[in-house]
């Protein structure tokens, strides 16, 4: 793990564990993902988690061996063998799972896999919660839930990043039928057992609400520590991985998945005037990756540059060595918000957005940038050359994105948001 935290044995382990000060609440952070890892809700959760301790709370984590994106456990451990470590100030706890990169089937293995390890191994390397906070998705993740809830006798907070199944079958995961009625079913009954929902959108709590109206609900969205990021982070280094080619730089940074629909970027980049400026540069691994290089290569596409995936450190650099941050769905996903915005608009980068709904309301609230809807390459393309060939108006929007990140979107105040919401559950 080397800095990011030192791994012990589970068994001496559980034998360590820290002290209780006395009056502290404690909260269990139950995910499948975390750091080391890369991704949005990593980085969410151990962020609000750091947050939560400056608050007062002992916070620990249950979680699997890191695995994702590859599919593959991290080499620094052992496939058979929990290990308890820190991550940051956070105990972190992390069990064996059967890993799946690719295949629907192998996926579900691989969520069942973790509920059966988190169950057997939790209660027994964890210390007991006052409350337990649980990511979804995967919705799965909520047996394992309702498990330790009430093999530790605490109430869970059940926190939505994606309205699953409903997310799943607008990306064409799963077809409708029996597997996603039942899993609808399971989706409400997390619900409405739950102590609280929280959401990362207005569009997944008002949907929430409309389905376990007795269950309060609060709105935490995403955010960014503004001081991680700004134009005064760009170095060398990152300016030399982005290329030397003249022009302003459209950077995507972030996970080549299906969902991101990362083809639009090559349709806008094929079809660009020569004489018009702009280039784009995609940093990142994922499943769509190959098929974007085969596509680059079997269609000569100019101006995009491909950039392997980089360490999580390494983000503000890159950001603030680029002109334009381009965020991108390829379809309309329920309640879906970019973690990619909060960090663009405080490195003071404005953002072409390729989406519709929340994610755009949120950019034009912040006058942080321009939204296209998905599919629309002649809209797509026309922001491409206005950005480009105007450095006033990327300033000014730039400008806009940085306040919204230093008051709505700061994670500090909204870390404050959800300890006064989480307190206001328990006993007092």
């Amino acid at each position: 793990m080397g800095s990011q935290g030192a791994k012990l044995n589970a068994e001496a382990a559980a034998t360590e564990r820290p002290v209780t000060h006395s009056g502290a609440r404690r909260l269990c952070i139950l995910t499948q993902y975390f750091p080391p890892e890369m991704g949005a809700p990593q980085a969410r959760l151990s962020e609000l988690g750091e947050r939560l301790i400056d608050a007062g709370w002992e916070v620990e984590a249950l979680t699997a061996l890191p695995n994702y994106p590859t599919g593959k456990i991290f080499s620094a451990y052992d496939p058979r063998v929990p290990v308890v470590e820190q991550i940051g100030r956070i105990r972190t706890v992390r069990v064996p799972l059967y890993t799946a990169k690719t295949g629907f089937t192998k996926r579900l293995r691989s969520y069942f896999s973790f509920v059966a390890s988190a169950k057997r191994h939790g209660p027994r390397l964890c210390r007991r919660p006052d409350l337990l906070f649980v990511e979804s998705p995967p919705l799965f993740i909520g047996y394992a839930a309702r498990s330790l809830a009430k093999r530790w006798r605490c109430p869970y907070v059940f926190n939505v990043s994606d309205l699953w199944p409903e997310s799943a079958i607008r990306m064409g995961v799963v077809k409708p039928g029996l597997a996603t009625r039942l899993a609808e079913r399971l989706e409400l009954s997390l619900y409405r057992h739950a102590a609280a929902v929280t959401g990362q959108s207005s569009e997944i709590i008002d949907s929430v609400r409309r389905r376990a109206a007795g269950t309060p609900t609060a709105v935490i969205t995403n955010g960014v520590d503004p001081d991680r990021f700004g134009k005064q982070f760009a170095d060398a280094a990152a300016r030399k991985l982005l290329g030397h080619e003249p022009g302003p730089i459209f950077i995507f940074a972030g996970l080549l998945g299906h969902a991101q629909g990362l083809d639009q970027i090559l349709d806008i980049a094929a079809s660009m005037p020569a004489d018009k400026s702009g280039r784009f540069v995609l940093v990142g691994e994922g499943p769509e990756r190959q098929h974007l290089e085969e596509r680059i290569v079997r269609e000569s596409i100019p101006r995009v540059r491909l950039v392997p995936a980089q360490p999580r450190e390494r983000v503000p650099a890159l950001l603030a060595a680029s002109d334009v941050a381009l965020i991108s769905l390829g379809m309309a996903i329920p309640g879906a918000v970019p973690s990619k915005i909060y960090e663009a608009m405080a490195t003071s980068l404005p953002i072409l957005l390729i989406a519709e709904g929340e994610p755009a309301r949120r950019i034009e609230k912040a006058q942080c940038g321009v939204s296209v809807a998905p599919g629309d390459l002649a809209g797509a393309r026309a922001a491409v050359q206005q950005l480009a060939g105007d450095a006033d108006l990327r300033e000014r929007l730039g400008a806009s994105g940085r306040r919204a990140a230093e008051t709505e979107y700061n994670r500090t105040e909204i870390g404050r948001k959800l300890d006064q919401f989480l307190r206001s559950l328990l006993p007092q």
